[in-house]
């Protein structure tokens, strides 16, 4: 396929997307120039790893079509949450005081307010009694940071100390806490110029669809079979971090054994990036004993780039042919993902180098077998 863009007033501009074994078709599609130059300096800048116009407007257009389909689908999992039905979060002050995170005070934000904070112990769901059968898949790629999931791991500890709550609680706690910590992370991008809201809802032109891509994508998801157990997607069920406890059609959910020491592990873990070689370790240790299919998807994104470096399409040919179920648009986007998540950890350069995705030392050092 080859595109074509044209911006009004200025001369046209070609840029070739080329897929293996498809037809190409030419289109022509007037952008406005302030558009194009902010898609050019997200482009130079590195973010998302983009090399050309076309790699960007295809993720683009993928990314949009997801958006607008999602909110046609309907699930078994919770019911969609209003904001006249979410209420004060539980706790004593003491407890939520612990918890750092920025506060309306107006003191500016700062990547330490950001810092995760491990509560001790609290309520396990036992293997025995949970519920949750995860798909034991490589994460959909938009989910494309840790951080969020991370931190709604640590709003559920919080939560869920004492004892597993409703899902659609749950839900309706964490969507509201998002949305507050979201504006507060608007406020440090601004400060610092980093993007720091990845996942996070932040638009409410769009509540419900910023809404359902947080569900899905930064927690997780379950739908209802008729069966004694619950089929569950989303990266803290398929971290094991996460699990279902009482019946099958209303579920309640908290944290598991491992779902704790994970959040001890990265005590500190905060939303900048890259995330510390302590904390790369850790959760790729964590990955290693619980979530297999999930660590696979690093191991064969550093495999792809090797010591060397390699295009963008050398990556998707390797993810094409390790997963071959997958179709063209999951490779691209599921790439992506695993590449901007690799990024986050440090294990891959933040920027492109004459077109090629580079390893960090970081990253050769995790990379199977080494140099």
């Amino acid at each position: 396929m080859q595109l074509i863009w044209m911006s009004k007033g200025e001369t046209e501009i070609e840029r070739r997307y080329i897929v293996a074994d498809r037809g190409q078709r030419i289109m022509r599609i007037p952008l406005p120039v302030p558009l194009i130059r902010e898609m050019d300096a997200v482009i130079i800048s590195g973010a998302g790893g983009y090399s050309t116009r076309a790699e960007f407007i295809v993720d683009a257009i993928q990314e949009r079509i997801l958006e607008l389909t999602i909110e046609g689908v309907e699930d078994a999992g919770p019911p969609p949450v209003h904001e006249d039905d979410v209420s004060a979060a539980p706790g004593p002050p003491e407890e939520k005081a612990a918890h750092r995170r920025p506060t309306d005070s107006g003191t500016p934000v700062t990547m330490e307010m950001t810092e995760l904070v491990p509560r001790g112990a609290g309520f396990s769901i036992s293997p025995d009694d949970n519920l949750s059968r995860p798909e034991g898949k490589a994460l959909f790629g938009l989910h494309n940071r840790d951080y969020p999931s991370l931190w709604a791991l640590s709003q559920l500890a919080e939560l869920a100390k004492e004892e597993p709550i409703p899902v659609v609680d749950y839900h309706a706690q964490v969507l509201k806490r998002a949305w507050d910590y979201g504006e507060h992370l608007l406020s440090l991008e601004e400060h610092t110029g980093r993007k720091c809201t990845a996942l996070f809802p932040t638009n409410p032109d769009k509540r419900k669809s910023a809404e359902a891509r947080f569900c899905m994508f930064a927690i997780g998801d379950f739908r209802i079979n008729g069966d004694k157990t619950v089929p569950t997607s989303g990266p803290l069920f398929e971290w094991r971090a996460a699990g279902l406890i009482g019946s099958v059609d209303q579920p309640r959910i908290g944290l598991t054994e491992a779902g704790w020491r994970l959040l001890a592990a990265l005590d500190g873990l905060s939303v900048d990036e890259p995330h510390t070689p302590a904390s790369v370790a850790a959760f790729l240790t964590h990955l290693t004993e619980h979530a297999r299919a999930d660590l696979r998807g690093f191991v064969e994104i550093l495999r792809a780039i090797g010591p060397e470096g390699a295009t963008r399409q050398v990556v998707l040919d390797h993810a094409g042919t390790q997963w071959p179920e997958w179709n063209e648009n999951e490779v691209s986007t599921n790439a992506a993902g695993y590449i901007a998540r690799a990024r986050e950890w440090g294990l891959v350069e933040p920027k492109q180098t004459k077109s090629h995705y580079h390893l960090t030392p970081l990253g050769v050092e995790h990379l199977p077998g080494g140099k």
